[in-house]
């Protein structure tokens, strides 16, 4: 009776083992897409303000830069990142926020998308990948 008891407790807990690994897998990529993008929105403040530009920008799977010019096409690239401004980086163009305009803003987005099968950048971004993860900041000029 015991061991019944035991191994119906024992299916009901590797039942839940899919269910947490996927839950695991999304908390890991929902931390590290914000630990990249705090790095890259904190590089983007300290740079001069005519640096600020679209970009990409490739990471491994433990948030590591990869800075080779191959980096998309690496085994141990994982994160994508696309770098977007909303406006020019001469801050010519005003930068609306709560009914206030400003032309010392830039607004930047920050797409995150995890890519371990190495699709292309064009489906990497197209709106479709469910593990895109997207930040925008407002980044000052003085």
């Amino acid at each position: 009776m015991a061991v019944g008891v035991a191994a119906f407790a024992l299916v009901a807990l590797l039942g839940l083992l899919p269910a947490g690994l996927s839950t695991f897998k999304s908390t890991m990529n929902t931390s590290m897409g914000s630990q990249i993008a705090q790095r890259i929105f904190n590089d983007l403040q300290v740079a001069d303000w005519n640096d600020i530009t679209n970009a990409y920008r490739f990471f491994d799977d433990q948030g590591t830069e990869l800075t080779n010019a191959n980096a998309s096409n690496a085994f141990n690239c994982i994160y994508w990142v696309q770098i977007k401004t909303a406006n020019t980086n001469t801050g010519n163009n005003a930068t609306d926020f709560l009914g206030n305009t400003s032309t010392n803003l830039i607004t930047v987005s920050v797409l995150i998308a995890n890519n371990p099968s190495h699709l292309p950048a064009a489906k990497v971004f197209s709106g479709t990948n469910p593990n895109t993860l997207s930040y925008t900041s407002f980044i000052g000029h003085k």
